[in-house]
């Protein structure tokens, strides 16, 4: 067998040294050195990446709004031997309509949040970065952000193979609904009949969340689940979302990320 040579874990995380040119989106920046921003890009084919931008700090700031997060663009970068640069931003889709809108803003950010947190560095997500933009359109035509969120949650986890089920029992199968008290068990593993969260229960090692309304299980489900036309004009078509229930719904679809 052909003994490769060894590669330093820091080059590997690089790009080829030269120029290169992606579409995506800024998910977080901080201060770097002296008139030098950091900028957490999620790129196409690339993922999410750390990009210094030179002359980005003080009054002058050369790359303009193209650097704040939820900018969407092309983005021109340079791999030097030591790290990725920043040369140039070409802003596509800046979601004003989406700022204007509290609801909207801090479903926004927390999203970007979320994927800054869970993302793996430099590894291609480009479903996921599909999701994103669906989700800040949906947002952007003034969507419910808390149905929005759900269905984001529960789509990450499905992409990544680790959401829950959302009408049957995660132990035996079994159908959750109708539910018999009109509740329905959540837990660390996903929905539970009352045969098996009894047992679950007894035998320890689960973590269960507050029972859910078959009615908020019903919202939920229709969320996350319908396709993209039936879930826009259900959506639009609704004149109140269940508010608390739906925020406590996407914590505990969250939590399968982790």
């Amino acid at each position: 067998m052909k003994n490769w040579p060894a590669v330093r874990f820091e080059a590997a995380d690089r790009l080829p040294q030269g120029a290169h040119k992606a579409r995506g989106v800024v998910l977080r920046r901080r201060a770097g050195s002296v008139k030098t921003q950091e900028v957490l890009i999620f790129l196409v084919s690339h993922g999410v990446l750390w990009v210094g931008a030179p002359g980005a700090n003080g009054s002058k700031n050369r790359f303009g709004a193209g650097i704040e997060p939820m900018m969407w663009g092309e983005f021109e970068l340079y791999q030097s031997p030591r790290r990725l640069y920043l040369k140039g931003v070409d802003v596509r889709e800046d979601f004003w309509s989406v700022r204007r809108s509290r609801g909207s803003l801090m479903t926004a950010v927390s999203w970007c949040g979320e994927l800054a947190s869970r993302l793996p560095y430099g590894a291609q997500c480009d479903n996921l970065l599909s999701l994103l933009w669906g989700s800040m359109k949906n947002l952007a035509v003034g969507l419910d952000p808390l149905l929005l969120d759900v269905r984001f949650a529960w789509r990450w986890g499905n992409l990544w193979g680790v959401a829950p089920a959302l009408d049957i029992c995660s132990s035996c199968g079994r159908d959750v609904l109708p539910a018999p008290d009109g509740f329905v068990h959540r837990s660390s593993v996903g929905l539970l009949c009352d045969d098996c969260r009894r047992q679950m229960e007894s035998d320890g090692g689960v973590v269960f969340w507050k029972p859910l309304a078959e009615a908020s299980l019903h919202e939920m489900l229709s969320a996350a689940t319908l396709p993209r036309e039936k879930f826009a004009a259900w959506a639009a078509s609704r004149s109140e979302a269940s508010g608390g229930g739906l925020k406590d719904c996407s914590v505990w679809l969250y939590s399968f990320l982790s």
